[in-house]
């Protein structure tokens, strides 16, 4: 009996994470290969403090800067956005901005400040 106790404790677990998980999925889904990569380095510029709660992000006005070809070197596709990441320390809560610009493996952040 107690076996069986513990198998459902764990069915029902999983059932109830799974519409969390789909939910996570498709928020994921969302963003950009460029998006991710400009939200996970903005987190990395993040203060180091040990209470730091990240409670959100997002990326807005995203868009491709072309640059021309010069000098026979090819063509990049350089895409710029900003990020904005929400966070609580001790209960107060904040946003900080960044601007991101991504092109191919390169990404570089630059604070603009906290609201």
């Amino acid at each position: 009996m107690k076996g069986m106790r513990a198998s459902i404790i764990c069915y029902l677990v999983s059932a109830s994470a799974v519409p969390f998980l789909n939910v996570e999925a498709s928020l994921a889904e969302e963003l950009s290969v460029e998006d991710r990569a400009c939200i996970t380095g903005a987190v990395a510029k993040l203060p180091q403090v040990a209470a730091l709660k990240i409670e959100g992000s997002r990326a807005l006005e995203g868009r491709i800067l072309d640059q021309s070809q010069s000098q026979g070197r090819p063509k990049w596709n350089v895409y710029r956005v900003k990020v904005e990441i929400d966070v609580s320390v001790a209960g107060q809560r904040s946003s900080y901005v960044f601007n991101c610009i991504h092109s191919g493996q390169a990404t570089v952040i630059q604070p603009l400040g906290m609201r």
